[in-house]
């Protein structure tokens, strides 16, 4: 089984944030640490996310703090 489809099983196929159903065609993946935060790439730090809203209002809340 692939990373992607053991991070989602790990959540029950939800979005980790809202709990919609993940659909793997079209939702992501995401660093729930940002790599450019320091974060890595261990399961453990990857999270099911929603396309739309969540994974986009989260990097744009990233984006926005790194730059101030």
């Amino acid at each position: 089984m692939a990373v992607r489809e053991r991070v989602a099983k790990r959540h029950d196929y939800r979005c980790a944030r809202c709990g919609a159903v993940w659909v793997s065609s079209r939702d992501h993946i995401d660093h729930i640490v940002e790599l450019a935060d320091g974060g890595t790439n261990d399961e453990s730090n990857l999270q099911p996310l929603c396309n739309e809203p969540c994974h986009r209002e989260k990097t744009e809340r990233e984006a926005k703090a790194r730059t101030g």
